[in-house]
């Protein structure tokens, strides 16, 4: 199996469900597939390192502080938690033992030095840990063209809200870059300026403003006032080419899971952002004591012995959980890659549709993973991020480099935005 590069933001928008335990554990599945660096970004609470019981020797600290390379500041496992070597293929960079205002709150400088040396960091897989909430040390590190993973919980809605939002900041990031004053793009726009079009942009992101409620509104208004205007296919693009991915945790079943957490999520991305969007449930965690005490002992419980061991089943476990992970994923993508503006204005899909498909893909998923523990949901999760991977466009779950804002116009061009 071949995966080109790849940097893979977890995020939650809000703290208390679980986004580190399941970057770590994530990360060391990976890790079984590739070599893996997870990153610690969530400055101030050194989250990983208080997870995972291993001597640091140096974390950012000292890639900020003392000169280091992103390299030296790799820790491997202990040998006492990984006694097989089974995840060898795995390190962590630990932020800072104690809050340091100058690194928590890095600078757009220390921030582009940072992107920099995760860029040039070499790994088969990059998972970044990022810190809850949404702000520009949050928003620089997502790709453009994706949501990377998204984490809530049927038990906390204010953060399932809060990764519908992580979404539409990421989609209108992409947009004031493509639009953004002196972008090439303005040749073919026929005499429409960057204050005239970025003016419209703000007025669909002000979510005080009801005359244009998200960017669906956006494109039909634009194409009722311009037609089969080149900047209506671009908008239509970046909303239709764009992914969702996210995972819960803490799952409480389908029925409750859906009514407080997936739909919640869906309705809140149609109604501010557009009910166009490409949504995939990677899968879930059950509710386990399991992680609870492996948080506590600083053992990730992917590394926990197994006290009884179950027999051996006719079909690997793995092979079996890689097979049903492809299935409930579209063969292809579900919006063309450039969309006729006219069509991506007048075609738009029922929310109630939508919202059926994700309820029968959750049931459906549920039927396959009936009785699954917690490490084949992580099996599972892996399996399915492995198959987007390989089957995907690049840019659909993660990226193979964090693009800093001015470098956004020209990777956009490349890749057809």
């Amino acid at each position: 199996m071949s995966i080109e590069r790849r940097i893979i933001p977890i995020s939650s928008g809000k703290g208390g469900v679980g986004k580190t335990t399941l970057a770590i554990n994530y990360a060391l599945g990976l890790s079984r597939h590739g070599s893996t660096v997870l990153i610690d970004l969530d400055m101030g609470t050194s989250s990983v390192r208080n997870c995972i019981d291993t001597p640091v020797e140096r974390d950012l600290y000292h890639f900020f502080k003392k000169g280091h390379t992103l390299a030296d500041c790799v820790t491997t496992l202990d040998r006492r938690l990984d006694p097989r070597g089974l995840h060898a293929a795995f390190g962590f960079i630990a932020s800072p033992r104690h809050l340091i205002e100058d690194i928590t709150n890095f600078t757009p400088s220390r921030r582009g030095q940072l992107i920099d040396a995760i860029n040039e960091l070499k790994a088969n897989f990059i998972v970044l840990d990022l810190k809850a909430g949404l702000d520009p040390n949050v928003t620089a590190f997502l790709p453009y063209s994706n949501s990377g993973m998204l984490v809530f919980t049927p038990h906390l809605a204010a953060a399932t809200l809060a990764a519908a939002d992580i979404v539409k900041a990421i989609l209108f990031r992409k947009l004031r870059a493509v639009f953004a004053k002196g972008s090439p793009v303005y040749a073919d726009l026929k005499g429409l300026t960057a204050p005239f079009v970025n003016a419209l942009i703000d007025q669909v992101e002000d979510v005080y403003d009801s005359v244009i409620h998200n960017l669906d509104g956006f494109v039909s208004d634009l194409h009722h006032a311009l037609g089969d205007h080149p900047v209506v296919g671009l908008v239509a693009s970046a909303v239709d080419t764009f992914t969702v991915h996210f995972v819960l945790n803490r799952f409480n079943g389908v029925a409750a899971s859906y009514d407080t957490a997936i739909r919640p999520f869906v309705e809140s991305l149609g109604e501010n952002v557009s009910d166009r969007l490409t949504i995939t449930n990677l899968g879930w965690i059950v509710e386990s004591e399991v992680i609870n005490d492996s948080n506590i002992k600083r053992v990730p419980a992917l590394l926990r012995q197994e006290s009884r061991p179950k027999a051996a089943p006719a079909e690997p476990v793995e092979t079996r959980l890689a097979r049903l992970a492809a299935m409930h994923l579209p063969r292809k993508s579900a919006r063309p890659e450039k969309p006729a503006a006219a069509h991506a204005a007048q075609q738009r899909p029922q929310a109630s549709r939508y919202l059926d498909v994700q309820l029968d893909t959750l049931r459906r998923m549920h039927e396959d993973m009936s009785g699954a523990n917690y490490r084949e949901n992580f099996t599972y999760i892996i399996a399915r991020s492995l198959h987007i991977m390989t089957g995907r466009r690049t840019g659909d779950f993660g990226d193979t480099r964090i693009f800093k804002t001015s470098e956004l116009q020209q990777a956009l061009h490349m890749r057809g935005r």
